[in-house]
């Protein structure tokens, strides 16, 4: 797996997670500052979280890897 890869896969999981955290919590409380921490701690967190099992699924099948080559 190229660094390209992983850096491509880690900003998009970000946004997405971001996104989508800012979203719910926008809508659930209708405040934009707690809204926007809340996405900015946990998006990452859950960002991570992405890259950690998709890097352990990739590690242990070979077969997988190639195709995202």
């Amino acid at each position: 797996m190229s660094r390209k890869f992983w850096y491509k896969r880690a900003l998009i999981s970000l946004l997405i997670s971001c996104l989508l955290i800012f979203a719910v919590q926008f809508i659930k409380y209708d405040s934009l500052g707690y809204a926007c921490v809340q996405a900015v701690i946990w998006g990452p967190c859950t960002a991570m979280l992405y890259l950690l099992i998709l890097w352990n699924k990739l590690r242990k099948n070979i077969a997988c890897a190639a195709k995202h080559n």
